[in-house]
């Protein structure tokens, strides 16, 4: 069986979730899940008209590389996808794709759960929501989401 490969990306431009899915598939793995993150709309009652997510790519990617360990120590994994997209984003547009594969469904997905969560408490990206009525800074999970 190959070794499963990890993809990490960071971009301002879209999310291309049926090229990373093309990038994890393999015959070797029989399962391929993904998970597509996008700006919500209504948010807490509000009109979200963008959201411009600021992140260092350096630190993203070396994040990035800690969760593919951790979700690699847990699950039997092929190929992985973590890509995150910064920039001023729209409602609708797709801000994080998880894509993995695996022999067997069960860790494919979990990669997906597992992985989503993760990003949220490691990802060293930060969100400035701008609605209708305010303009505000997103308190995350963790200390990399506290703004400077």
């Amino acid at each position: 069986m190959p070794d499963g490969k990890n993809i990490f990306v960071v971009t301002r431009d879209g999310l291309d979730i049926a090229r990373f899915m093309a990038e994890v598939s393999d015959p070797a793995f029989g399962a391929v899940a993904s998970f597509l993150g996008t700006v919500r709309s209504p948010n807490l009652g509000e009109t979200v008209l963008y959201i411009d997510y600021e992140g260092y790519e350096a630190m993203i990617k070396t994040q990035m590389q800690v969760m593919a360990d951790e979700l690699r120590r847990g699950l039997e994994l092929g190929h992985l996808v973590l890509a995150h997209r910064l920039g001023k984003l729209k409602p609708g547009e797709a801000s994080i794709a998880i894509v993995a594969s695996s022999k067997h469904r069960k860790d494919a997905l979990l990669a997906c759960q597992t992985g989503i969560d993760r990003a949220k408490d490691l990802l060293p990206v930060w969100k400035y929501e701008v609605t209708e009525k305010s303009q505000t800074w997103v308190k995350g999970n963790s200390s990399a989401s506290t703004p400077l």
